[in-house]
């Protein structure tokens, strides 16, 4: 008897973290490619971390955000492929912490635009990490098939 086709859930978990993978890795890209950018955004809350991990001190800006880049093209490409989707999304969830505050922290902007602007991406960063964490309950695997 051949193999039942997949579940349709589990084409749907597969569809689902490749949407948030594409996410990760465009953007990843994006500022390993052009980091002076998102290095120049994250300045003040760099030195806050600095201040509480001095380890930190021994890299540049523009090398804590292409790192924080790498790990977003690595493991947004391993959760794409399925490749220990659990442990991706964990990596990509702790990185989005700190790209999120650094990048959108609109509660330092006047009422206005600007507040608005980061305001509306610091919450899509949150729902980002709301998919990140259904991989993680989830499993991210497809789910066990019974014969009957």
């Amino acid at each position: 008897m051949p193999d039942t086709p997949p579940r349709y859930a589990d084409v749907g978990r597969a569809l689902s973290r490749l949407a948030l993978a594409t996410v990760f890795v465009s953007g990843g890209r994006h500022v390993w490619r052009h980091p002076d950018g998102p290095a120049q955004g994250a300045e003040t809350f760099l030195k806050s971390c600095r201040r509480a991990v001095p380890l930190l001190d021994r890299f540049t800006d523009r090398q804590l955000v292409r790192a924080n880049a790498a790990v977003h093209v690595t493991a947004g490409a391993a959760l794409a492929a399925g490749i220990a989707p659990a442990a991706s999304a964990t990596a990509l969830a702790g990185s989005l912490v700190p790209t999120t505050l650094a990048a959108f922290p609109f509660w330092t902007q006047p009422e206005g635009p600007q507040r608005a602007r980061q305001q509306g991406d610091f919450l899509k960063n949150l729902a980002l990490a709301g998919g990140l964490l259904a991989v993680l309950v989830g499993g991210g695997r497809p789910t066990r098939r019974t014969r009957t």
